[in-house]
C-alpha cells in the first residue's frame, strides 16, 4: 500500500491546530475552569464595608416636598456586610450607591421634613403639634384642649391627615 504525504504545508498547520484543540477540549476539567464567570453584580457583592465607613441618606418628603440629606457614621454592625447584607438590614431604603467607604440610600417618607410644624389628631382625639425633629418620624410637640370632633368637617378632614406649618406664628393663627 502506498503511504499518502501531505504536500501543502498550509493544510499540514489545519490539521494540527485542529487536533490540538480536540485535545484540550477532552482534557478534564478543574474546578476552578468549571466556575461560571463573575459578574459585575458578583464584584459589588465582594466589596464589604470598612471601619468607620459613612451612610448618606436622602429623605424626600412627599409631604412638602422637601429633601433633606444627612451623613452618619455607619453603625458598627455594618462593618464588613456586603450589598446583600446591608440592603437586608435597610428594607425601607433603596440603596443608590455602595463603596467600603460609603452607602448611599434614600427613602420618600409620608411626612412632612422637620422645617414643619405639624397639626394632627393624638390618639384621644384632641388636637396637637408634632414635630419632625428626627427626620424619620414626628413627635408630640404640645397638646391642645381643641378636639377635632369640635372642628367643622373641612377643617377637621385636613387635620386628621395632618396639616404642616413652616413657623409657630403660623399654627396660632390657624
Amino acid at each position: 500500500m502506498k503511504e499518502k504525504t501531505l504536500k501543502n504545508p498550509l493544510i499540514l498547520l489545519c490539521f494540527l491546530a485542529l487536533t490540538a484543540a480536540l485535545a484540550l477540549c477532552l482534557l478534564p476539567r478543574s474546578a476552578a475552569d468549571e466556575a461560571e464567570p463573575s459578574s459585575p453584580a458578583d464584584a459589588v457583592n465582594e466589596v464589604r464595608l470598612s471601619d468607620r465607613s459613612e451612610l448618606i441618606q436622602t429623605l424626600t418628603y412627599t409631604r412638602c416636598e422637601h429633601s433633606l440629606k444627612r451623613r452618619l457614621t455607619a453603625p458598627v454592625e455594618l462593618y464588613g456586610k456586603n450589598l446583600r447584607e446591608v440592603e437586608a438590614l435597610y428594607p425601607e431604603w433603596r440603596i443608590t450607591a455602595f463603596s467600603a467607604a460609603e452607602v448611599s440610600m434614600e427613602k420618600q417618607p409620608d411626612l412632612y421634613c422637620p422645617d414643619h410644624l405639624v397639626i394632627m389628631p393624638n390618639g384621644a382625639g384632641y388636637v396637637c403639634v408634632f414635630e419632625n425633629k428626627y427626620g424619620d418620624a414626628l413627635m408630640l410637640s404640645r397638646e391642645t384642649e381643641l378636639k377635632l370632633d369640635s372642628l367643622p368637617a373641612a377643617a377637621r378632614e385636613e387635620v386628621e391627615h395632618g396639616l404642616g406649618f413652616s413657623t409657630a406664628e403660623e399654627v396660632e393663627m390657624w
